[in-house]
């Protein structure tokens, strides 16, 4: 891995808390076995995503634990997200702290995602990784979101649903449903908590404007240098999901604002074993998922850059085997799995 490229990586503090959680649990396992290729930079000491996965692997098998990632993500420290953790419990509400998870998520896990978004009366935030992971990178994720949000707000919530992309028994579903206090699923298409409105606006125990504001200034100045070493993929797709018309989107726009050519952005994005059309591809399925049942699909279809309707539904049966109207009704039953 380039000393340069953070994408796929994740914060050392995040990292030491699995290691933390297995001391308590009188597991105590090698560092140098799971930290084989730190990178050292001026954002402190990153972990590669494979040595994280291979520490929560080993970790559910030295303790016996098939929701590892659960029991771990019930755990978690503000510590473990570093300058975010705090900056979250500064925050005034639960608005102020999706705004800078949604922003500084990074910071702790460049590996996926977060968005935010809104369907009738619930919020919603998505979790989306840039690769597969496995079950208990998912499930810490989730749950220490729930749990950090727990400990400051002054009265007990539950989100309305959570949904996971890994499976579950029937038995681990139920495990889950207790503790998140709402009902949960696997196999679903996304990973997703939603929760009521209402709760946006829940003050936070620990609220601190001057410690808030100094924490927003440290914390933008390492997202830039952040973005400065994230791959070209990675930059790309920031660019795509901040898009409001993937219409206007073309190669040669992006590669225009990149200062690159397009046969650049190719050639370099097929290093990293992607390529301009697949970025494209993964923003459109993103905001298919989300917007579907929301627009007219000829709207929809403009909005994700397809010319006509018709391209966009031989895309849509390309994606997911069916038709949007098909998908539609059985995404409407929610899977028991």
């Amino acid at each position: 891995m380039s000393k340069y490229d953070m994408e796929n990586t994740l914060d050392k503090n995040y990292f030491n808390g699995v290691l933390l959680y297995l001391e308590h649990q009188g597991v105590t396992l090698d560092r140098t076995l799971v930290q084989s290729k730190t990178i050292e930079s001026e954002l402190g000491t990153r972990v590669p995503l494979a040595d994280y996965e291979q520490a929560l692997q080993l970790g559910a098998e030295r303790t016996g634990d098939p929701l590892f990632g659960f029991h771990l993500g019930q755990h978690i420290q503000s510590a473990d997200y570093g300058v975010l953790g705090y900056l979250v419990e500064s925050c005034e509400n639960l608005n102020q702290a999706l705004s800078a998870l949604l922003r500084y998520d990074q910071l702790v896990a460049s590996i996926a995602h977060a968005i935010f978004h809104h369907q009738g009366a619930l919020a919603m935030i998505d979790w989306l990784p840039n690769s597969q992971t496995s079950r208990h990178v998912i499930l810490r994720n989730l749950t220490g979101w729930v749990a950090m949000v727990r400990t400051l707000v002054p009265k007990p919530v539950s989100p309305e649903y959570i949904n996971f992309t890994c499976p579950l028994s029937g038995a681990e579903r139920s495990v889950l449903a207790d503790w998140f206090g709402c009902e949960v699923f696997g196999n679903q298409p996304r990973n997703q908590i939603a929760f009521p409105h209402a709760y946006l606006m829940l003050p936070f125990r620990r609220a601190n404007q001057v410690m808030r504001e100094e924490l927003l200034r440290l914390s933008d100045k390492a997202l830039i240098q952040l973005q400065q070493h994230q791959s070209l993929a990675m930059q790309i797709r920031i660019m795509l999901a901040a898009s409001v018309d993937l219409g206007q989107c073309q190669l040669s726009v992006i590669a225009a604002a990149l200062n690159k050519s397009g046969r650049q952005v190719q050639r370099q994005l097929k290093q990293c074993d992607t390529s301009y059309s697949q970025l494209l591809t993964e923003e459109r399925l993103r905001r298919t998922q989300d917007l579907l049942g929301t627009m007219p699909l000829a709207e929809l279809a403009r909005e994700l850059g397809f010319n006509e309707q018709a391209a966009f539904n031989k895309a849509f049966k390309r994606w997911f085997g069916c038709s949007p109207r098909a998908f539609r009704k059985h995404s409407g039953n929610k899977s028991q799995n």
